[in-house]
Protein backbone atom coordinates (compact mmCIF):
# COMPACT_ATOMS: atom_id res chain seq x y z
CA UNK A 1 0.00 0.00 0.00
CA UNK A 2 1.52 3.52 -0.81
CA UNK A 3 1.24 6.54 1.02
CA UNK A 4 0.30 9.93 -0.49
CA UNK A 5 0.87 13.35 0.36
CA UNK A 6 -1.79 15.63 -0.42
CA UNK A 7 -1.77 18.76 -1.63
CA UNK A 8 -4.17 21.62 -2.70
CA UNK A 9 -2.72 24.64 -4.81
CA UNK A 10 -4.32 27.70 -6.46
CA UNK A 11 -4.86 27.82 -9.88
CA UNK A 12 -1.26 29.33 -11.61
CA UNK A 13 0.50 26.58 -9.59
CA UNK A 14 -1.34 24.11 -10.59
CA UNK A 15 -1.36 25.45 -14.34
CA UNK A 16 2.72 25.18 -14.33
CA UNK A 17 2.84 22.03 -12.50
CA UNK A 18 0.85 19.82 -14.72
CA UNK A 19 2.88 20.63 -17.24
CA UNK A 20 6.31 20.04 -15.67
CA UNK A 21 7.66 22.80 -15.50
CA UNK A 22 7.37 23.24 -11.83
CA UNK A 23 8.10 20.15 -9.95
CA UNK A 24 8.37 21.83 -6.69
CA UNK A 25 6.27 23.27 -3.96
CA UNK A 26 6.80 25.73 -1.68
CA UNK A 27 5.29 25.61 1.91
CA UNK A 28 6.12 28.34 4.78
CA UNK A 29 6.91 26.24 7.61
CA UNK A 30 4.36 26.09 10.02
CA UNK A 31 2.72 23.10 12.68
CA UNK A 32 0.29 21.86 9.74
CA UNK A 33 3.16 21.76 7.34
CA UNK A 34 5.21 19.55 10.26
CA UNK A 35 2.51 17.69 11.28
CA UNK A 36 2.84 16.58 7.04
CA UNK A 37 5.89 16.06 6.74
CA UNK A 38 7.55 14.70 10.14
CA UNK A 39 6.91 12.05 12.45
CA UNK A 40 5.52 12.50 16.09
CA UNK A 41 9.32 11.33 17.00
CA UNK A 42 10.94 13.50 14.69
CA UNK A 43 11.85 11.78 11.69
CA UNK A 44 10.88 12.47 8.26
CA UNK A 45 7.39 10.44 6.72
CA UNK A 46 7.47 7.92 4.15
CA UNK A 47 5.37 9.17 1.07
CA UNK A 48 5.45 6.98 -2.34
CA UNK A 49 3.37 9.69 -4.06
CA UNK A 50 2.30 13.43 -4.19
CA UNK A 51 -0.86 14.32 -5.21
CA UNK A 52 -1.93 17.91 -6.08
CA UNK A 53 -5.16 19.57 -6.43
CA UNK A 54 -6.64 22.91 -7.61
CA UNK A 55 -9.30 23.54 -5.30
CA UNK A 56 -12.12 21.23 -3.21
CA UNK A 57 -14.73 19.44 -4.07
CA UNK A 58 -14.92 16.10 -6.33
CA UNK A 59 -14.66 17.12 -9.91
CA UNK A 60 -10.96 19.32 -8.80
CA UNK A 61 -8.19 18.78 -11.37
CA UNK A 62 -5.77 16.02 -9.12
CA UNK A 63 -2.82 15.06 -10.67
CA UNK A 64 -0.61 12.40 -8.85
CA UNK A 65 3.20 12.66 -9.32
CA UNK A 66 6.26 10.31 -7.66
CA UNK A 67 7.20 11.75 -4.36
CA UNK A 68 10.78 12.78 -4.27
CA UNK A 69 11.28 14.33 -0.65
CA UNK A 70 11.92 17.81 0.63
CA UNK A 71 14.56 20.04 2.01
CA UNK A 72 14.20 23.55 3.76
CA UNK A 73 15.37 27.22 2.06
CA UNK A 74 15.28 30.43 3.19
CA UNK A 75 14.76 32.26 0.28
CA UNK A 76 12.82 31.55 -3.19
CA UNK A 77 12.76 33.58 -6.20
CA UNK A 78 11.38 31.90 -8.92
CA UNK A 79 9.35 32.81 -11.74
CA UNK A 80 7.38 30.18 -13.85
CA UNK A 81 6.16 30.52 -17.93
CA UNK A 82 2.70 31.67 -16.58
CA UNK A 83 3.60 34.75 -15.04
CA UNK A 84 3.61 33.11 -11.89
CA UNK A 85 5.75 34.79 -9.27
CA UNK A 86 6.96 32.40 -6.14
CA UNK A 87 9.61 35.23 -3.85
CA UNK A 88 10.46 34.61 -0.21
CA UNK A 89 13.03 36.37 1.39
CA UNK A 90 14.75 35.28 4.28
CA UNK A 91 11.45 33.09 5.51
CA UNK A 92 12.41 29.13 5.99
CA UNK A 93 10.30 27.34 3.01
CA UNK A 94 9.75 23.55 2.48
CA UNK A 95 10.94 22.94 -0.94
CA UNK A 96 8.62 19.65 -1.43
CA UNK A 97 10.02 17.90 -4.49
CA UNK A 98 8.00 15.72 -7.23
CA UNK A 99 8.74 13.76 -10.64
CA UNK A 100 6.79 12.61 -13.17
CA UNK A 101 9.65 10.29 -14.55
CA UNK A 102 10.56 6.58 -14.59
CA UNK A 103 7.17 5.43 -12.75
CA UNK A 104 3.99 4.21 -13.72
Amino acid sequence: MSSTLKLVVSKKPFEVMKTGEKVEEFRRISKWMDSRLYNKDGTKRHYDLIQISHGYGPDRPTFIAKYEGFHIVNTVRKTYSNMLNVSFEDTPTYVILFTFKDWA
